[in-house]
């Protein structure tokens, strides 16, 4: 397998997928505060969840093979505590594990959430009960900081791959001691944003990648 071939292959995929999220949430702010449409930010949803997923498999194939020892936290000398939370707004570190899937009912209010119908053709249509607007403002402050950091992790991706060798590190000797841990950044089953019908071009992304970690996880090191 020719890693760095389909590494970049797939980088170079994501990277106007990253950059058209950029220009519609640009376009729908028109400079103003960091809000959104409740359609618009819905629509770059459909496209972020994956794109996330897929990068993270990503940071998988780059971390193949990479051994790093932990890094030992220390604290920051006196007076730059300020400093580090001043620029930790100014590059959002990327998420490096799925979020885990929830079960329970009663985290779902039904006059909220959007409904998705299918065409014959391959996209998707957000269908949101009469009884939310569809231009109702809504916050995307998160939704921004998530924008930047997936760029920024997808513009630089041996530093992520570092990132993950130390976490897989951590996780290593916390098992040696028994301690409780996460075992994988992914979660079990299907990745966070898949769909089985493609409705955008990420999706098809996102299952190449899926399936390329997979099997950098399970394959050697070597070839």
């Amino acid at each position: 397998m020719d890693w760095p071939l389909a590494i970049d292959r797939n980088r170079k995929a994501l990277s106007p997928i990253i950059a058209a999220l950029f220009a519609l949430v640009s376009a729908a702010m028109g400079g103003k505060a960091l809000t959104l449409p409740r359609h618009v930010h819905a629509a770059v949803m459909l496209v972020l969840r994956p794109a996330e997923s897929a990068v993270r498999r990503l940071i998988v194939m780059a971390a193949r093979g990479l051994v790093l020892k932990p890094r030992a936290s220390r604290p920051l000398p006196a007076g730059l505590a300020g400093f580090a939370s001043d620029n930790a707004s100014k590059t959002p570190s990327f998420c490096l594990f799925d979020p885990l899937k929830t079960f329970s009912l009663d985290d779902y209010d039904n006059n909220a959430l959007p409904r998705f119908s299918f065409h014959s053709g391959d996209d998707a249509e957000v269908q949101w009960p009469q009884s939310v607007p569809q231009d109702e403002p809504v916050n995307a402050a998160l939704l921004f900081t998530r924008l930047r950091a997936i760029r920024s992790a997808l513009n630089d991706l041996p530093r992520q791959a570092k990132r993950l060798a130390r976490w897989q590190a951590r996780r290593d000797l916390l098992l040696k001691t028994r301690r409780r841990t996460r075992i994988s950044i992914f979660r079990p089953g299907l990745p966070p944003g898949w769909r089985q019908r493609p409705i955008h071009e990420i999706d098809d992304v996102l299952k190449e990648c899926h399936g390329l970690a997979l099997y950098a996880q399970n394959s050697p090191d070597t070839g």
